[in-house]
């Protein structure tokens, strides 16, 4: 099980059960956990020097996702899709983020998983035709689901 080194959580997200299960895990196994205003603007992350990019990726942030912007996108689906999380926790030397680190780079899990699911059908069952979402292309969401121990919505156990 990977184990941040810290914890970044909005409090909002407590009113999750996603949310209050990863505080309750971080928090029982030692983990400092610190409330933020915003999943976006974490002054701290953005006052971080370029050599500390292998300790902001240590970093959880839990948050909840307020803007569902569907993107249109012609090429390998109908839209993508801002979806469960952002950025991740591997620090792939080739990966568009090391210019970015301290704006995305680390791991954001949002836990109103129902909310950003529930827009994508109620999109798909209004088309007329059958409609591709994107929603893999924010994050890793293998990693993600390792992490929340959750397959997508159905609350199963990661094996």
């Amino acid at each position: 099980m990977f184990l941040p080194k810290g914890v970044y959580f909005e409090k909002d997200a407590e009113n999750y059960e996603l949310g209050r299960d990863l505080l309750k895990r971080y928090r029982d196994n030692g983990i400092p956990c610190f409330e933020i205003d915003n999943h976006n603007n974490i002054e701290e992350m953005r006052k971080k020097q370029n050599s500390e990019f292998r300790s902001i990726k240590q970093n959880i942030i839990i948050g909840v996702r307020k803007t569902h912007k569907f993107v249109e996108n012609h090429k390998v689906s109908d839209y993508l899709v801002p979806y469960t999380s952002s950025g991740c926790i591997a620090m792939c030397l080739y990966c568009y983020l090391v210019c970015n680190f301290n704006k995305c780079s680390y791991l954001r899990i949002f836990v109103n998983r129902e909310q950003m699911l529930d827009k994508i059908i109620k999109m798909a069952n209004k088309a007329d035709r059958d409609l591709v979402f994107e929603i893999g292309s924010n994050s890793d969401l293998v990693l993600e689901n390792m992490i929340t121990r959750k397959f997508g919505m159905d609350n199963r156990e990661f094996c």
